[in-house]
């Protein structure tokens, strides 16, 4: 167990001053949405990412950024940033009842707070917060797919022997190199890549 304590960061001026001006008019915004217009203003910490650990990363530490915000915001009386990865807007109504449900401390809010998980999260970590956040949801034992349906998957991925876990993601990110609409690839091959992607693992699994 390591006695380092870890110092957390003040909030970057600059980085609070562009997610105010990006929220305050009141529209919801996608996380990847947000993610990208940081990057676009020089926020290049928040670029979207294939590789898992790369990927989580700038998602934790966009929202422990944004929990502290929504602290802060709240106390300063600029409004109520609800934070969802499909939902995030600030609310400058200040309700009574939507103020105190924003102040409220939940699991959520605690485990993105706490900045020593960002330092601490190794790849294998995200790894299998992924592989139980599946599992939690059951889709390891009711899910099943097809032979033609496994045979299409590994046609997609251009995998032609045994498929293994390790064969499925490097090809899924071989490919997604080349397909990703970000990378200037079409949003439906990319979206078939995925998919392929989750029915052999699966598979695999069963």
């Amino acid at each position: 167990m390591s006695n380092i304590h870890m110092t957390i960061p003040q909030i970057p001026p600059l980085f609070e001053e562009a997610v105010y001006q990006l929220l305050s008019n009141g529209e919801p915004i996608k996380e990847y949405d947000l993610m990208k217009r940081l990057v676009s203003l020089g926020f290049d910490q928040f670029t979207p990412s294939l590789e898992p650990l790369e990927l989580f990363r700038a998602h934790f530490l966009l929202f422990h950024l944004l929990y502290r915000l929504q602290d802060k915001w709240h106390t300063e009386k600029k409004g109520a940033l609800n934070i969802h990865t499909l939902d995030i807007y600030l609310d400058s109504t200040l309700k009574e009842d939507t103020a105190q449900k924003i102040s409220e401390i939940d699991g959520v809010k605690t485990y993105y707070l706490d900045y020593e998980t960002f330092i601490h999260t190794q790849e294998q970590d995200v790894i299998d917060l992924i592989d139980g956040f599946w599992e939690s949801l059951g889709h390891k034992d009711t899910l099943f797919y097809s032979e033609q349906e496994v045979e299409k998957a590994k046609q997609t991925l251009e995998i032609e022997a045994d498929i293994t876990p390790k064969k499925v993601q490097t090809q899924y990110r071989k490919l997604s190199q080349i397909h990703h609409p970000d990378k200037g690839g079409k949003a439906e091959i990319f979206h078939a890549i995925c998919q392929a992607k989750e029915v052999l693992l699966t598979a695999v699994k069963a």
